[in-house]
């Protein structure tokens, strides 16, 4: 059994009635579809994720969810903003799908909770962010992500497009391309125009010239810090700069940082940058004897990492670098979420480092060089921020060069909760739906869906073999037999839905139709005794079903017809449950 992509992250040529509609016309659209469709059947795609701008990254989600797979959207910007600047221009009827999409994914997440201002910023993080996160989802599950970009090489490498994106992206191995101007000449349309400079809006073309940046963005604090007596707070100086020192040593300097009694706030161009400075200040800390300047306890910091696009410049009374916006203020609700001795961090930071790490080790592949990431991300879970700023999906970066024993060996303070930093799973979904029509070929593509949903599930070849043939049987019978003259029992149109569901050690595979009834738990056994050329001619599949399945049950309510199999499973992996 293939393993296949698993999860597949987006990056889609744009349409609206501008330029762009020449990249990607209206009546391209139904040869993508059948395109986008088949190449997700053939990756094993069952996560996906992608941005929601009209065209390829809608036409994306649509065919994901058409398949059963689990959608996550990323929006760059608020969203009210990103449907006037990015959908409406390609009209209302992508609006109403872009509505539909949203409701339909399993979540959308905002990048940026502002409006976009003309800059380009906010979309190429937003792609950061994308291909961020299903790097760590793919992590978790094993399953390295695939990118599949729908592309034109005639249209403009504009910030946040499918050039850009791939740009970005460095495994060529784990990148497909479907090509839209191939797909134009297959479908005998004409070549797009050359692009009119002047019909680029101002905004692309000065797409570089922007008031934000992203930026990695520290808040900390020392824990209890107000139990430390006058007395002893020049003392506690003394030992950071000690601290300080050895920082210097093990890590370069934030491009700014700034101090107030015993907060420090830090930005720094990457995030693996600010991950350096941050785990060099930590184990400083940790490591420096507290005695030796005349301390009765350990000074611990409470770290938190944040990440996004920030106005950058001087503060207008002290003259000094400052970075300022919805981001600084959100990366200083996450801190106290830290524990004293932990780095706690948000999506938005662990995502740019995940991509990051990754480059770092795409490098270092390319010249023959050794790489071992040095940052381990485990999921926490979503968090309540303080002060009505929402929640945040919340992970801990664990520095593999000296923190392995963190959970052994801190000290944890009074009223410290026991599972403020225990792990929670990034599970792959545990449910698939698909809607086939009433014909013997869709019968092939259920088929690649159980094997896909079987593959990110870890089950083994021959549970794949058992519900793929029960389920070509049973439905083979249905389209075969169950809709005489292209009705259903009550002369609906024919339709049937197929879902599968894992839960614990079962695997359960339902069948829905409107169809004639027919119950094949009672189908009478078949005769195996008799002379082959003496048996009666059917009935030996659905045996085999029987055979194969731990259950099958029948129940027909309110004209449809509805089978249940089970299979009880076993996970090809049996070593425990991973972070």
């Amino acid at each position: 059994m293939s393993d296949g992509a698993a999860i597949v992250l987006c990056a889609g040529q744009r349409v609206d009635r501008g330029h762009r509609a020449d990249f990607f016309p209206e009546a391209l659209e139904p040869v993508v579809r059948r395109a986008v469709r088949a190449r997700l059947i053939e990756l094993g795609a069952v996560i996906g994720y992608a941005s929601a701008a009209p065209g390829g990254d809608i036409l994306f989600g649509e065919a994901l969810v058409a398949l059963g797979g689990e959608l996550n959207l990323y929006l760059p910007c608020d969203r009210a903003d990103f449907v006037a600047q990015y959908v409406a221009p390609a009209g209302e009827a992508w609006v109403a799908r872009f509505e539909r999409l949203c409701a339909r994914a399993a979540r959308v997440t905002i990048s940026c909770e502002e409006n976009l201002l003309g800059d380009a910023t906010l979309v190429r993080f937003n792609n950061q962010m994308l291909q961020g996160m299903a790097r760590l989802r793919g992590e978790a599950l094993d399953r390295p992500p695939h990118l599949m970009v729908l592309w034109s090489a005639m249209a403009p490498p504009e910030p946040g497009s499918p050039a850009d994106f791939m740009d970005q992206w460095p495994e060529l191995g784990r990148l497909s391309v479907i090509d839209l101007d191939d797909l134009r000449l297959e479908a005998g349309l004409a070549e797009p125009a050359p692009v009119d400079p002047d019909a680029l809006a101002l905004a692309e073309l000065d797409a570089e010239i922007s008031p934000r940046a992203v930026r990695a963005i520290l808040f900390a604090d020392i824990a209890a810090y107000t139990r430390f007596e006058d007395r002893a707070v020049p003392l506690l100086f003394d030992f950071l700069a000690e601290a300080q020192q050895r920082v210097e040593e093990r890590a370069a300097a934030p491009l700014l940082i700034n101090s107030w009694g015993d907060a420090v706030h830090a930005a720094a161009e990457t995030a693996h940058d600010l991950a350096d400075y941050a785990a060099a200040l930590t184990e400083a800390v940790a490591t420096i004897d507290p005695a030796a300047f005349g301390l009765d306890r350990r000074p611990r910091f409470r770290m938190a990492l944040h990440a996004g696009p920030v106005f950058v410049g001087l503060h207008p009374l002290t003259g000094r670098s400052m970075v300022f916006g919805h981001h600084v203020n959100r990366a200083a609700r996450i801190e106290p979420l830290a524990l004293p001795g932990a780095l706690c961090a948000s999506q938005h930071f662990v995502a740019l480092l995940k991509a990051e790490m990754d480059r770092r080790a795409d490098e270092a592949q390319l010249t023959g060089q050794v790489y071992a990431p040095r940052y381990r991300i485990v999921y926490l879970g979503r968090r309540d921020l303080p002060k009505s700023f929402g929640s945040e999906e919340v992970y801990r970066v664990v520095d593999g060069d000296w923190d392995r024993d963190w959970d052994r060996n801190r000290d944890g303070g009074p009223g410290e909760p026991e599972d403020a930093m225990a792990p929670s799973r990034m599970a792959p979904p545990d449910r698939m739906q698909l809607a086939l029509d009433a014909d013997l070929g869709e019968i092939a593509m259920v088929a690649a869906r159980v094997e896909a949903f079987c593959a990110v599930h870890d089950l083994g070849e021959a549970v794949v073999q058992a519900v793929t043939l029960a389920l070509d049987e049973l439905l083979t019978n249905t389209i075969t037999y169950g809709f005489p003259e292209g009705t259903g029992g009550g002369g609906e149109a024919p339709w049937i839905e197929v879902a599968l569901s894992l839960a614990g050690n079962v695997l359960t595979a339902r069948i829905r139709d409107p169809g004639l009834a027919f119950d094949p738990a009672e189908a009478p056994a078949p005769d195996l005794d008799s002379d082959v050329d003496d048996r009666p001619i059917g009935g030996l599949g659905v045996h085999l079903v029987r055979e194969m399945m731990d259950g099958l049950e029948y129940r027909r309510l309110d004209g449809v017809n509805e089978v249940t199999l089970t299979k009880r499973v076993r996970p090809a992996t049996t070593d425990g449950d991973s972070e």
